[in-house]
């Protein structure tokens, strides 16, 4: 944002620039909610799947832990 606010301060330059600006943060954007989106949809899956067993048996503990060791698998290997 603050280098479109940058820009409004070179009236005579063409659109081009803050038009580029423009789509790279909607694009990021995009990708944010899809990722949110994506992480609603397994945490809703978690809840759903949880029927009020023990902890032990407990889908959302162990989608947990799947995705904490899946991250530090990621990590060991540099991802």
């Amino acid at each position: 944002m603050r280098n479109l606010l940058a820009l409004s301060d070179q009236p005579e330059t063409t659109c081009s620039a803050p038009d580029s600006i423009a789509r790279q943060q909607l694009a990021s954007v995009d990708a944010r909610i899809a990722q949110l989106t994506a992480l609603r949809g397994e945490l809703d899956r978690m809840i759903r799947n949880c029927a009020g067993v023990k902890v032990a048996d407990c889908p959302v503990n162990e989608s947990l832990s799947d995705h904490v060791q899946s991250d530090g698998a990621h990590e060991a290997h540099g991802m």
